[in-house]
C-alpha cells in the first residue's frame, strides 16, 4: 500500500498540471470561423454569370440544391449543364443544336 502512495501522488500531479493545457481558449477576440452550411448564390445571378460565359436561352429544369439542372445553347449547340450551389460548373453534355 505504501508504494502506491507516490505514485497516486505522481499521477494527480500530472493531472492538475495537464488540465489547463487542454482547457485553453482561443486568443481573445478570435472566434473559430463559421460555415453556412446551404449558402448558395441565387438563380438570376448564376443566370448573368452563364451569359457572361457565352450561353443563351437558359432555362433551368431543376433549381433544387444541391446541384441546380439547366439547358442552355452556345455557339449553335444546346447543352445540359450541371451547375452546384455557386453557379460553378460540374457537368455539360452536348443534348443537340439551337435554332434561332
Amino acid at each position: 500500500m505504501k508504494s502506491l502512495l507516490p505514485l497516486a501522488a505522481v499521477m494527480s500531479l500530472t493531472m492538475v498540471v495537464a488540465a489547463p493545457a487542454a482547457m485553453a481558449k482561443p486568443h481573445h477576440g478570435h472566434k473559430a470561423p463559421v460555415f453556412k452550411k446551404f449558402a448558395k448564390v441565387p438563380l438570376p445571378v448564376i443566370r448573368q454569370k452563364l451569359r457572361r460565359n457565352g450561353y443563351k436561352r437558359i432555362v433551368f429544369t431543376d433549381r433544387r440544391l444541391p446541384v441546380y439542372q439547366a439547358k442552355a445553347c452556345k455557339n449553335g449547340k444546346r447543352f445540359s449543364l450541371k451547375l452546384n450551389r455557386k453557379g460553378g460548373m460540374i457537368a455539360r453534355y452536348r443534348i443537340g443544336r439551337c435554332f434561332g
